[in-house]
C-alpha cells in the first residue's frame, strides 16, 4: 500500500492486525503506519499529522479501524482560545509550581515518574511493564524536534509532558505526573502550559491527539474550546455550544502525501 508524497516520491503503508480497542471494548482496533524504511523528518511528519496521523515514539501511524472511526484528530486554535474558569482555577492553585523545557532524552528521575503514573492511571495496561529501553523507545526518541515541559514543586517533579515543535503548531504526545498530587489537575494544567508555550512561540495550533466521544479517557479534549476536528479530510471548528461529531474520515478515503 503506498502513496504519492507532496514532492512525488511513494511511502510505503503497512497495515496492523486487528486487536482489542483500547478505548471502547466492544471493538477491535487496527493502524495504517508508515514504513520504518521512511526517513521521516519534521517536516514530513508535520505534514502527516495535519492529515490525521500521529507517532508513537518513531513509529507514525493512523487508526485503520475495519468498522469504527470513532478516532477523531483534534487540536486547539491556540490563538483564539480562552481559558475557562474552571481553568483559570487550576492555573492560579498551581502559581507555586515552575515549568522550564529539557530535552527529550532519557532520565531516571522521569522514568520513575512514569512508572508510579503508570501504576496509579493504568494498572495491568501494556505501558505499565515498560522497562528502560522500552520507555526511551516510546517517549525520548522523536523525529529531532521534540523537548519535555518539566513542572516543579522547588525541586520535586511532579509532571513531565512530552511534547513535538513544527513549523507553525506543537503537539501534545504524552503527559505524566505525580499521582500524589492528582488534586492539583496537573493533566489540565499541563496541556495550558503547553498551549502558553505555542502562543509564546508564535505558531498557530497545538494538536491533543485523538478524541473519541464515547470515552472518558479521550473527551477531555472537548475542555479546551475551541477545538478543531478533522472531519471527511477537513478541519472544523466546534465550540461548547456545538453538537460534537463521534466519526472521521470514512474508511477509503484516500491518503495522499
Amino acid at each position: 500500500m503506498s502513496s504519492p508524497s507532496p514532492a512525488g516520491r511513494q511511502l510505503q503503508l503497512y497495515i496492523s492486525t486487528p486487536q482489542a480497542c483500547d478505548y471502547l471494548t466492544d471493538r477491535q482496533s487496527q493502524n495504517i503506519f508508515i514504513s520504518p524504511d521512511v526517513t521521516v523528518t519534521p517536516s514530513i511528519y508535520e505534514y502527516l499529522i495535519s492529515i490525521g496521523f500521529r507517532r508513537s515514539g518513531q513509529h507514525t501511524y493512523r487508526p485503520h479501524c475495519p468498522s469504527c472511526r470513532a478516532c477523531i484528530s483534534s487540536r486547539v486554535d491556540v490563538q483564539t482560545f480562552n481559558a475557562s474558569k474552571s481553568q483559570r482555577r487550576v492555573l492560579t492553585k498551581n502559581k507555586d509550581l515552575s515549568v522550564s523545557s529539557v530535552q527529550s532524552i532519557f532520565s531516571t528521575e522521569h522514568y520513575e515518574l512514569y512508572c508510579r503514573y503508570q501504576a496509579f492511571k493504568h494498572p495491568g495496561g501494556s505501558m505499565e511493564s515498560f522497562g528502560e529501553n522500552e520507555y526511551e523507545e516510546f517517549l525520548c526518541q522523536s523525529f529531532g524536534n521534540s523537548l519535555m515541559f518539566e513542572t516543579r514543586l522547588g525541586e520535586k517533579l511532579l509532571a513531565v509532558s512530552v511534547t513535538d515543535i513544527f513549523a507553525d503548531a506543537l503537539s501534545a504526545v504524552y503527559t505524566f505526573f505525580d499521582p500524589e498530587y492528582s488534586a492539583r489537575s496537573l493533566g489540565t494544567f499541563s496541556i495550558l502550559q503547553q498551549i502558553k508555550a505555542t502562543q509564546n512561540r508564535g505558531k498557530r495550533h497545538l494538536y491533543l491527539g485523538y478524541y473519541i466521544k464515547n470515552s472518558v479517557k479521550m473527551a477531555y479534549k472537548t475542555n479546551f474550546m475551541p477545538l478543531e476536528m478533522l472531519i471527511e479530510g477537513k478541519w472544523r471548528r466546534y465550540t461548547k455550544d456545538d453538537e460534537l461529531p463521534d466519526q472521521s474520515a470514512s474508511l477509503d478515503s484516500p491518503i495522499t502525501f
